[in-house]
């Protein structure tokens, strides 16, 4: 059984007394420790996140809900979710959906639904799938174009004049993603031929959000929604790539038209690039390749000064 919590930075100093002694050496660099006992293992990751894995975790999961004071999901409801993780994985066809581009300020939105049959899992075995985001995109380029050949999926490129359009008439990000990604997937339904067993979302939003913002449209409503599906399920995890895969080709396009390479991000390399952009090409062309309602924009008004 796995359990997970969230920590606050204050929690980390009496979570690693707890288990002093029992340490082991990370085998991640997203992970701050690892300790073992005999029968659970903690991590505790960068981001805070605890896990607590192996027969005896719901005894520690409970103890750290009472001390620390968050709330507990009940022992049904966590096996359940566990129970459908492994299916899914293992046992089911499966519809993944996820995005990227929504937190760097030069280039579009991409959203990818992505469906693996069971019968197709060992083919995909040569390719190292997991979340984007956890791979070089040197990688993500070598590999990407194969992917998107041996696995049945549907890209959506938001591109920043729509983007933006949208974001003035009063569109948040969430509602926008969520319209992305029930478009993908219901553009794919329609290609897949065989039998589908769950179609599942990388959660960005609570499910009554997501099909609020859906209200005014047709939606398919039968989603599994899971927190860090890309390294839980792998049809999500084909779409993390593929999805990062046409992102990267559609920044080379948007710098080879420009003539400047746009970074990827949202950091000061983005202004100070946009500084550049600003005196050679204008203000308006921010349109047409940047999220004009990020800070970045006001920091760059402001480098110009």
């Amino acid at each position: 059984m796995t359990y997970v919590f969230q920590a606050q930075k204050s929690d980390i100093p009496q979570i690693t007394d707890f288990y002093q002694g029992f340490e082991m050496i990370p085998s991640s660099e997203y992970i701050m420790a690892v300790y073992k006992q005999e029968n659970k293992v903690i991590t505790i990751f960068n981001s805070l996140k605890v896990t607590l894995q192996g027969n005896d975790a719901l005894e520690d999961y409970l103890m750290w809900s009472e001390i620390l004071g968050f709330e507990t999901k009940s022992t049904e409801e966590i096996q359940k979710k566990d129970e459908q993780i492994k299916v899914s994985v293992i046992q089911k066809s499966i519809i993944g959906s996820d995005e990227v581009g929504t937190g760097d300020f030069y280039g579009p939105v991409v959203v990818c639904a992505a469906y693996i049959g069971k019968n197709e899992i060992s083919k995909l075995s040569m390719y190292p799938i997991r979340d984007s985001k956890k791979l070089t995109d040197e990688l993500i380029l070598s590999i990407g174009e194969n992917l998107m050949k041996d696995v049945t999926h549907q890209v959506l490129v938001l591109p920043n004049p729509k983007y933006n359009n949208l974001t003035k008439e009063g569109y948040n990000l969430n509602k926008i993603k969520a319209y992305l990604h029930n478009h993908a997937i219901r553009k794919l339904i329609l290609k897949v031929k065989d039998e589908i067993d769950l179609v599942v979302i990388d959660e960005f939003c609570s499910k009554e959000n997501y099909f609020d913002y859906l209200k005014d449209i047709e939606s398919y409503k039968n989603i599994t929604f899971l927190q860090k599906a890309e390294d839980q399920v792998l049809s999500v995890g084909v779409a993390s790539i593929i999805a990062r895969y046409t992102f990267l080709k559609e920044m080379d396009k948007l710098s080879l038209d420009l003539g400047i390479t746009l970074p990827k991000g949202s950091g000061i390399a983005s202004d100070l690039i946009g500084k550049r952009i600003a005196l050679e090409k204008g203000f308006d062309i921010f349109n047409e390749i940047a999220k004009t309602h990020f800070k970045n924009m006001e920091k760059i008004k402001s480098l110009m000064k």
